[in-house]
């Protein structure tokens, strides 16, 4: 003899009712409203973040490029004011091809206290004083993410992060 059950079914094994599932539904949907501008903001900081870190490791591979090789290697930044290739920069990597990057559209280089940048065969700037770049992005209404990069004239690189 079955022990167990038989051969029907009870009720609360026929799957969720309708009233646990629109609260499923519901809770789903809160989630999306109020989760989905802050997953947006988090995807614009995102970009902004690796545009400029990105940027900082190619400025200290061009140090590394010119200390290695034993020449000048320079860099030429396009702010976003540049008429004919705004957020742009370009520069010639260790196997001697000019590389230029396009910054994401959103994403902009303001005006620093150079267009070019030059590293000596030293690895210095050559330069009296800092060299800034910044990266900047809005993020929302109310909050513009921006990284700036000092290079110092002995060429070390660093990278601080600001909002206004």
């Amino acid at each position: 003899m079955n022990a167990g059950r038989s051969g029907r079914t009870d009720r609360s094994d026929r799957g969720f009712s309708l009233p646990e599932l629109l609260t499923v539904l519901a809770l789903m949907g809160l989630f999306i409203i109020f989760g989905g501008p802050a997953m947006a903001d988090g995807y614009r900081a995102y970009k902004v973040r690796s545009t400029a870190d990105n940027l900082t490791t190619d400025i200290r591979a061009l140090r590394y490029n010119a200390v290695t090789n034993r020449g000048s290697r320079t860099m030429t930044l396009n702010d976003q004011t540049n008429a004919t290739a705004p957020n742009t920069y370009s520069f010639v990597n260790a196997a001697g091809n000019t590389v230029t990057i396009t910054l994401d559209v959103g994403i902009n280089i303001e005006s620093g206290s150079a267009t070019t940048l030059t590293m000596n065969s030293n690895g210095s700037t050559g330069s009296g004083g800092n060299v800034t770049v910044s990266v900047s992005g809005m993020i929302n209404g109310s909050r513009n993410d921006r990284y700036t990069i000092t290079i110092t004239p002995t060429g070390t690189v660093s990278s601080a992060y600001s909002t206004f």
